[in-house]
């Protein structure tokens, strides 16, 4: 790795604060994600836009509360997050649908423990969203919204022998159908802003992203 990207990480992560062996894997998955780059010829990965990113990252981890290990973890597990920050603000917004309001931990859980799951885009969880809500299903759980592979989540909403009223469908390639028809630009972020459990976690990030711009 370029000994100015080693420099960053170590300056804004505070690294040698960490277990060496939190330190190696972090490295590790780094270096592999800017080699990616270079290999595939992605001309996004230069210093500059690491650190922006990384900036961008940070803030936002901070505002829910993850502590420096927590956030060396989440990049160590999923790299690419630095690519989609605004995206994993969008999704994490949406996903306060699944919390228990006096607890408001499962979206910061899933993002510590099971990072990976937030690969799937806002708009695919969006459009999940609305299918689970127009069919009527009442068990709205994390696995549907977002870990449930496409043919675990079609399933639900198949018709089977005994049919149930948000079984809607006939085949898989349906319910992909109408998900694929569903218009993100419909979709009315403020209002998702202006949920309880997602009221402190805006104030806290907009203000200060405005504050770094």
């Amino acid at each position: 790795m370029n000994e100015a990207f080693k420099d960053l990480f170590y300056t804004k992560l505070q690294l040698q604060k960490l277990d060496i062996s939190l330190q190696k894997q972090f490295l590790e998955s780094i270096s592999s994600y800017l080699d990616h780059g270079r290999k595939e010829e992605i001309n996004g990965r230069t210093l500059s836009f690491v650190l922006k990113q990384l900036d961008s990252l940070i803030l936002f981890l901070k505002c829910i509360d993850c502590t420096e290990e927590e956030i060396v973890r989440i990049i160590t597990n999923l790299p690419t997050i630095l690519n989609t920050v605004d995206d994993l603000y969008k999704k994490y917004l949406l996903l306060g649908i699944l919390e228990d309001p006096s607890r408001n931990n499962l979206r910061k859980d899933k993002l510590i423990n099971k990072t990976k799951d937030y690969m799937v885009g806002f708009n695919k969880i969006y459009a999940r969203y609305k299918l689970v809500c127009t069919a009527g299903y009442d068990r709205l759980s994390w696995n549907v919204l977002v870990h449930a592979s496409d043919n675990e989540f079609c399933r639900i909403f198949i018709k089977g022998t005994y049919k149930k009223p948000y079984q809607l469908f006939n085949h898989p390639s349906e319910v992909m159908a109408w998900l694929g028809s569903v218009d993100s630009s419909e979709i009315n972020l403020e209002e998702i802003k202006a949920w309880d459990v997602n009221k402190e976690l805006v104030s806290q990030y907009e203000k200060s992203h405005k504050r770094t711009n």
